[in-house]
């Protein structure tokens, strides 16, 4: 079966285990920060309506399938795409870190950088970690934008982590990212939190059935609910618009 493009995306065909062993090498040099996207059904959603997110999206160098229905969909027209989530990679890249490596957390709250500071302290990897915490819709305020580029090109990270959510995260990475040093820049909102266990994840069996999305709603049911309803509707739109456009 011929593979088209999905929402005009080429999802990877690495699993979790791949991503994990790109991310232990070398980003390119000369590329300043790499993007690593992990599209779910939300941000199909808002690509259709946020052109500086679509332009982040199309200068990623891996698009990785985080929702199931993505990766479900994107299987459908003929990639190979694994199910590979945010939350599942950054926990395993924080469970088995590269003390070699130098890595930056940029995070919401200084709950979440003292958790990561605790956390490096416990691998022995203080000096080589760091974290930054923008203020509130930080991508819409250019002098808190330079801040924080400045402050990523002061530590050299190898990977950068962008825990602060979409699409603000891709934005930033796509704006600056020649600003910034040769690194992954690997955002995945909410992983963060669930690595360091201040937000818990969904059990395993939970996960193995795709129902990480019931799990969070029972959690946030005032915050998610309507979130996840309008957004099952206007994938739904998106898939429609996507199989009668072009295939380019």
């Amino acid at each position: 079966m011929t593979a088209h493009p999905i929402f005009g995306l080429i999802p990877s065909t690495l699993d979790e285990a791949g991503v994990t062993a790109r991310l232990a090498t070398s980003s390119p040099a000369g590329a300043g920060a790499c993007l690593i996207v992990t599209p779910n059904l939300d941000h199909i959603v808002q690509l259709r309506r946020n052109a500086a997110f679509r332009a982040a999206y199309r200068r990623a160098v891996l698009i990785l399938c985080d929702g199931f229905p993505v990766q479900y969909y994107a299987r459908l027209r003929g990639h190979h795409a694994h199910r590979v989530t945010g939350s599942g990679l950054i926990a395993r890249v924080m469970q088995h870190p590269d003390p070699a490596m130098r890595l930056m957390f940029v995070v919401d709250r200084p709950e979440t950088a003292g958790a990561v500071a605790a956390w490096a302290r416990a691998h022995g990897m203080i000096d080589q970690v760091a974290t930054a915490i923008p203020p509130v819709g930080f991508i819409a305020q250019p002098a808190a934008c330079s801040a924080l580029a400045t402050a990523i090109a002061h530590h050299r990270p190898g990977l950068l982590i962008m825990g602060v959510g979409a699409p603000q995260s891709e934005i930033f990475i796509d704006r600056y990212h020649r600003d910034l040093p040769d690194c992954w820049a690997l955002c995945v909102g909410q992983g963060v939190k669930m690595a360091l266990g201040l937000v818990r994840r969904a059990p395993p069996a939970v996960r193995t059935l795709h129902a990480e999305w019931l799990w969070r709603l029972l959690q946030e049911p005032r915050r998610l609910a309507g979130r996840y309803g309008l957004g099952a509707f206007r994938f739904a739109g998106a898939i429609a618009a996507d199989l009668r456009g072009p295939r380019s």
